[in-house]
């Protein structure tokens, strides 16, 4: 087998165990929900961050890069986490959790890879294309089985159209950002590149704060508070050392539409762990949205 084989199987399984992180890190965040607002939370994790990728930086090294390779990795922590972050959870607070999840998750990858096509040259097979298809049909078996959209809708009908331009343009900015990030990381370690990545995204989420008078307000649920601290610190360990750092990994071994693809299946992994962690029931329906999406990542796999 060729060397470049096992690089594109290594990227695969990045994107996947990134999907893994973030399904536990969506768990922690979301017991920290209940006592902190969203936004303190990104502000959270962007600061811890950077403290912890710039203590695994000087550890492994530093390269030199060029500043192409900066600024294009910038803005693309700029858009997907400072930008699309943010109007992600304006989306949570104005459809709730499952419809926000649901849209995200089925459209977000889908706009990724019309983009990756368009500006990347990215081409998907046949197969592969069935095997998105049934991967994304699959995932939104798992999220929507326990969601009544009618039901939703008559909660959120003031808040539906702001929460679909919110979570429109999150998925947008997270999509261009992918691509950024893509070409970036061609000649940078996925640790750095992590890095650069937080490193912006702080000083857009800093500035804002700023600007708003916000930033004592984003960290006063903090104060006097250890295991909240404690629970941050080990969701933000999980997002970034599992989460990014794993799928910038996948995104300079294999394409960027595949491993978005790939990515998309953290509520694949919530199942388990939020059965295990949560003691929530695992439905049938659940199971079968399961199974049609890992029958769509052989598919995708094996193209």
């Amino acid at each position: 087998m060729q060397p470049g084989f096992f690089y594109e199987l290594a990227g695969s399984f990045a994107a996947l165990g990134s999907a893994a992180a973030w399904a536990l890190s969506s768990i922690l965040f979301r017991r920290a929900g209940d006592k902190i607002p969203a936004l303190s939370m990104n502000f959270a994790k962007c600061l811890i961050g950077i403290f912890l990728l710039g203590a695994m930086l000087l550890i492994t090294g530093i390269e030199q890069v060029s500043g192409r390779a900066f600024f294009i990795l910038g803005i693309s922590g700029l858009l997907g986490i400072t930008f699309g972050d943010t109007l992600f959870f304006k989306a949570l607070i104005c459809l709730g959790p499952r419809l926000a999840l649901l849209v995200g998750a089925t459209a977000g990858p889908v706009v990724t890879v019309i983009l990756a096509m368009i500006l990347l040259g990215e081409r998907l097979s046949m197969p592969g294309m069935f095997g998105v298809f049934f991967t994304l049909l699959g995932v939104g078996f798992v999220l929507g089985e326990q969601f009544s959209l009618e039901k939703s809708l008559e909660k959120t009908e003031k808040k539906l159209i702001p929460g679909i331009k919110y979570i429109s343009l999150s998925i947008l900015c997270t999509a261009f950002g992918i691509i950024l990030a893509k070409v970036g990381v061609a000649s940078v370690s996925p640790l750095q590149a992590t890095f650069f990545r937080f490193l912006w995204a702080f000083i857009g989420l800093a500035l804002w704060g700023s600007i708003n008078g916000r930033i004592k307000k984003w960290l006063l649920p903090f104060k006097n508070d250890f295991p909240l601290l404690k629970l941050i610190f080990s969701a933000v360990c999980v997002a970034i050392f599992g989460g990014f750092w794993l799928f910038i990994i996948s995104l300079k071994y294999i394409d960027a539409s595949v491993a978005t693809i790939l990515n998309s299946t953290t509520p694949l992994f919530i199942v388990p762990m939020a059965a295990i962690m949560l003691k929530e029931k695992i439905t049938l329906p659940a199971v079968g949205g399961t199974v049609v999406a890992v029958a769509g990542l052989i598919l995708v796999f094996a193209t």
